[in-house]
This record gives C-alpha cells, sequence and structure tokens, in this order.
C-alpha cells in the first residue's frame, strides 16, 4: 500500500511542476513569444495558449504543439545572433569567436526556457503515467 501512495506522490509532485509552468507560459507567450515571432509563426503560439486556456495541460496534442514552438523559436533566435571573430595575439590559438543577440534575439532566448520547462515537465507526467499503466496492465495478465 505504502508503495502505492509513494508513486502516487511522485506523480503529484511531477504533475504540481507541469501546472506551475503552465502558469508561466501564458504571460510569456502573450508579453514575448508571440510579438517577437514572425506573423505566420503566431499562430501555434495562439495555439499553445489556447490548450493552456482550456486546461488542456497534459495532452498530446499540448505536446506537439509546444514541440514545434520551441523548434520555431530556437530557429527565430539563431537569425538573430551574429558571430564574430575576436583576435588576441597573445592566445595560442590568435583568439575566439563572440555570439551578439539582437534584441527579438536575446528576448526570445530568454523566454524560450519557460515552454521547454513546461514541454519537460508536462512529457515527464504523460510519460510517468503511462509507464504506470503499462506495469499495472503487465501484473494483470
Amino acid at each position: 500500500m505504502s508503495a502505492e501512495l509513494s508513486h502516487r506522490e511522485f506523480l503529484l509532485a511531477l504533475t504540481a511542476d507541469a501546472v506551475m509552468q503552465a502558469r508561466i507560459v501564458p504571460d510569456q507567450l502573450h508579453e514575448v513569444i508571440i510579438p517577437s515571432l514572425p506573423p505566420h509563426r503566431c499562430v501555434l503560439a495562439e495555439a499553445v495558449k489556447r490548450h493552456l486556456h482550456a486546461d488542456a495541460l497534459l495532452t498530446e496534442p499540448l505536446l506537439r504543439d509546444l514541440e514545434i514552438l520551441i523548434d520555431f523559436m530556437r530557429v527565430e533566435i539563431e537569425k538573430g545572433i551574429q558571430t564574430t571573430w575576436i583576435a588576441d595575439e597573445h592566445k595560442v590559438h590568435g583568439g575566439h569567436h563572440e555570439r551578439h543577440f539582437d534584441t527579438r534575439a536575446h528576448s526570445l532566448a530568454v523566454a524560450v526556457g519557460n515552454p521547454i520547462g513546461l514541454y519537460e515537465a508536462a512529457t515527464e507526467v504523460i510519460d510517468y503515467a503511462k509507464a504506470e499503466r503499462l506495469i499495472d496492465d503487465l501484473l494483470q495478465e
């Protein structure tokens, strides 16, 4: 009995983490992500927002849309990065590269952590619950 309770408590803790992440992401979508994305990419961000407002937190469609949104954000971040070579005659390799973010890329780079956190937390809950169901099915055979 205590083993079942500890599994339930663990699942509850995972779910609480996902819920916490889900409280942060809508603000990030509204304030940073949607204004920073090209208009044709905002549709997906709006879909994620709708999932979250509909309490569809632990669903595969949300995970799919989040994953695609994160990929779009990464592409947009890379577009706003300039890499320059800084020469240094006192170093063995002669210098180093520096990456500079434009304002939009910097905003997206800071904001992308929240959707990633939500994706990871929700995925962990879904995967853990699915694993528990698979074990229960195996034990009943």
